[in-house]
């Protein structure tokens, strides 16, 4: 693929001029040039300029890799709309970063680009875990945005989010990282960021952005107003959209790894009781049967400590890491069984479709 998937400093002389006479001390005249320094409103000024600079450079950099999608569905003899959302140009063969509830359901899907061409748009694969969507366009001359999935989002960092809310077309809005590693339970492996860039309605697939224009995560949800939450939205990390695109481009669909447990979740306080010193809070509260965790001898109430030599903290972040391995290989899950350590080989199967959580 042809992308990644393609002070003003002013110095004042002071002369002291002076000599000892007995016990006293005589100065000379002090030699200072009347000169004014730099006015704190000029200072705030430009740093204010400066900064919406850099927000016009990103916007006008992503700007041409955004898309308004439109979808349809057919009925009556004919097409009726059934919604519209965002996306980003990730490939400029045309391949499109969307979340999958943009498109779910479509029989007929309408890209419509920023300079306003249009185009019939292809559904290549959809991954209902993770709420994302590969979409494909044949179109030439397509500008592509960069994944940033080599370096996590930062707290604090500013940010842009671009899409279309309430039809409203290439909307720009601003804020900053407000936190990462976000659970939600909207997704199979919610791992979200967080921000407080609005994001409305008609947003949803579009790129959250750094200051460089490069995509930090694609756009999913907010929080409802209604549940007291405001300026609380939620992004896909990039790492995870080009794992998810990568598959879908190749193969329409997305392989995980299984391990074959029911897994809960117990505090910290509530592990340390039964002796447990380490970070994890994850216990297999079950085993499925003819799974790979019953082959290998998992049993129930064993706290997994490790898999594949990473630490494990919480469910969420071990459904992570044993979905990113590729089914068939073989891993080590350290567990801790009445009180004992021990390391077991599990050679992980493909996590079947209907199962929703490991």
């Amino acid at each position: 693929m042809k992308n990644q998937f393609r002070t003003l400093r002013s110095t004042a002389s002071l002369s002291l001029l002076g000599s000892a006479i007995g016990f006293g001390l005589a100065v000379g005249s002090a030699i200072v040039p009347d000169a004014k320094g730099p006015d704190p409103d000029d200072i705030g000024l430009t740093t204010a300029r400066e900064v919406s600079s850099a927000f016009e450079a990103a916007s006008r950099k992503i700007a041409p890799a955004v898309v308004r999608i439109e979808s349809f569905q057919s009925g009556g003899g004919g097409l009726f709309p059934a919604g519209q959302g965002s996306g980003v140009i990730i490939d400029e063969d045309g391949l499109i970063a969307t979340n999958a509830h943009v498109v779910r359901g479509a029989t007929t899907l309408r890209i419509v680009l920023v300079d306003g061409r249009t185009f019939d748009g292809r559904i290549v694969g959809l991954d209902n875990e993770t709420d994302l969507a590969l979409v494909e366009i044949q179109a030439d001359d397509l500008v592509s945005a960069r994944l940033r999935d080599d370096r996590p989002a930062t707290v604090g960092e500013w940010v842009i989010a671009v899409g279309n809310p309430m039809g409203l077309g290439h909307s720009v809005t601003a804020g900053i990282v407000s936190g990462r590693g976000r659970s939600q339970g909207i997704t199979s492996y919610d791992n979200f960021i967080q921000t407080d860039a609005a994001i409305n309605p008609g947003n949803s697939g579009g790129p959250l952005v750094d200051l460089d224009g490069q995509v930090l995560g694609i756009n999913t949800a907010v929080i409802d107003t209604r549940r007291g939450g405001q300026g609380i939205g939620f992004a896909i990390p990039a790492s995870m959209v080009s794992d998810v695109v990568a598959q879908l481009a190749t193969n329409g669909r997305v392989s995980r790894g299984y391990l074959g447990v029911n897994l809960s979740e117990v505090s910290s306080e509530g592990l340390a009781s039964l002796g447990y010193e380490g970070q994890s809070q994850v216990r297999i509260a079950s085993v499925r049967r003819d799974g790979p965790a019953a082959s290998a001898g998992l049993r129930a109430l064993d706290i997994i400590d490790r898999v594949d030599g990473e630490p494990v903290t919480t469910l969420q972040q071990l459904m992570t890491t044993i979905a990113h391995v590729k089914p068939g290989t073989e891993v080590p899950v350290e567990v801790i069984r009445s009180g004992e350590r021990m390391s077991i080989p599990v050679r992980l199967a493909e996590r079947p479709l209907s199962v929703a959580r490991d």
